[in-house]
């Protein structure tokens, strides 16, 4: 027979009531059963734990230094249970994943916020860097897995990818921007006006000005827009607070194509996810919908 919780919690509520029949209604057992389970603790050891006196018992010399010593390790099991209960539901456990810019400026703060309440034991540790850095960080055991936009890293075999969402793209100016408003617009009437973009080059159009900005921190690329005259295509759902109090505006632009831009998660081929890992995916994944 070996020791259990559930037999050093006999041995402390047995000990606190002083009485098995107590005890045995306190842990919901059979007053019979409960005297079985502590006489074969005190016949696997060989000392007596308590001593029986009419109706009840009491705490022998011994059994006093051994329920000393019961509660707190009683006390630390249970913490340990609760810790691998945590890690199995994912809201404990240690992470280290990596996204791609723009992602991390658009689910980021969310995913965070919606992680950590009360209950999260969570340690996260996040890479913000494009596709080609986070796979190297990937094979370098770095990070557990990351996000990115489709055509940023080539397939290989030595990962597994598989889709979890797509961000829909706006092309966007500031409020009071000469082309805010305007309909029928082409990609003749973006010539006069500089290019803000995470990537160089943006879209290669002879239409397009040479003038750009470049910026991989969409945060301060976003801030530059309202500043400026650049135009800028980025996710419809990180400036949509923006779009939403009138201080950006979107622009329909006949010939500039907008499709949906699919988000992958990529992982070594073959690993399994941590549970914490597994709620990274499904939170992420609800985001792009």
């Amino acid at each position: 027979m070996d020791l259990s919780i559930g037999k050093l919690q006999q041995l402390v509520t047995v000990a606190r009531t002083g009485s098995f029949s107590r005890a045995a209604v306190e842990l919901n057992i059979s007053q019979p059963a409960l005297s079985r389970s502590i006489a074969g603790i005190e016949d696997r050891y060989g000392f007596q734990i308590f001593s029986r006196m009419g109706h009840g018992v009491a705490l022998t010399a011994a059994g006093s230094q051994v329920v000393a010593q019961a509660g707190p390790l009683l006390q630390s099991l249970r913490v340990f249970d609760s810790n691998l209960r945590l890690f199995g539901s994912g809201k404990a456990g240690r992470l280290q994943f990596g996204l791609a810019p723009l992602l991390a400026s658009q689910i980021l703060a969310r995913f965070a916020g919606e992680l950590f309440t009360s209950d999260t034991a969570a340690r996260l540790s996040v890479m913000i860097r494009p596709g080609p850095d986070l796979l190297d960080a990937l094979r370098n055991d770095e990070i557990e897995l990351f996000f990115y936009p489709e055509s940023h890293i080539e397939p290989i075999t030595e990962i597994e990818v598989e889709p979890v969402g797509a961000i829909v793209a706006s092309c966007v100016v500031r409020r009071d921007h000469p082309l805010a408003g305007r309909e029928g617009l082409t990609l003749r009437d973006l010539a006069i006006y500089p290019w803000a973009s995470s990537v160089d080059p943006p879209i290669v159009d002879e239409h397009f000005s040479s003038a750009q900005l470049t910026c991989d921190n969409y945060h301060i690329l976003r801030d530059a827009v309202l500043e400026s005259d650049l135009v800028c295509i980025c996710s419809n759902a990180f400036v949509a607070p923006q779009l939403a109090d009138g201080s950006l505006r979107e622009i329909r632009v006949e010939g500039l194509p907008l499709p949906p831009t699919t988000i992958y998660m990529a992982k070594l081929r073959g690993r399994a996810h941590s549970p914490l890992a597994q709620e990274a995916v499904r939170r992420i994944s609800k985001y792009l919908q």
